[in-house]
């Protein structure tokens, strides 16, 4: 799955929506330009999106959390991944299905063409 078409996936409108960050989703034309710009939000000592990825991961279904933890492994956030959810994450990929399994695995093979 292409990053435009990731963009453009239900699965990843409605993460981006939980976390409030749509339009990030909306101008981002990449995905060294998607974590470039969720770092900036983040900011160096705010933790804007972290707060964020905290509380939306409180309450989205069980799809949604596996995707934002691959959304946070893709935006340099991994290590809130495996907070977020004690390591597990990826223990946890056969739950998903149809087009939540595409666009995670949409977001790990984003290391193997970077």
């Amino acid at each position: 799955m292409s990053f435009h078409s990731f963009k453009n996936s239900r699965p990843a409108r409605e993460v981006f929506t939980g976390l409030q960050l749509a339009n990030y989703l909306e101008q981002a034309e990449s995905w060294e330009l998607l974590r470039i710009m969720i770092v900036a939000f983040n900011g160096c000592d705010e933790g804007n999106f972290v707060k964020r990825a905290r509380n939306y991961d409180r309450v989205c279904s069980s799809g949604e959390g596996i995707l934002l933890r691959a959304i946070l492994y893709v935006t340099d956030f991994a290590w809130l991944a495996d907070e977020l959810d004690e390591g597990r994450t990826w223990q946890r990929l056969g739950d998903l299905s149809g087009s939540y399994r595409q666009a995670v695995a949409a977001c790990i093979s984003t290391e193997l063409v970077w």
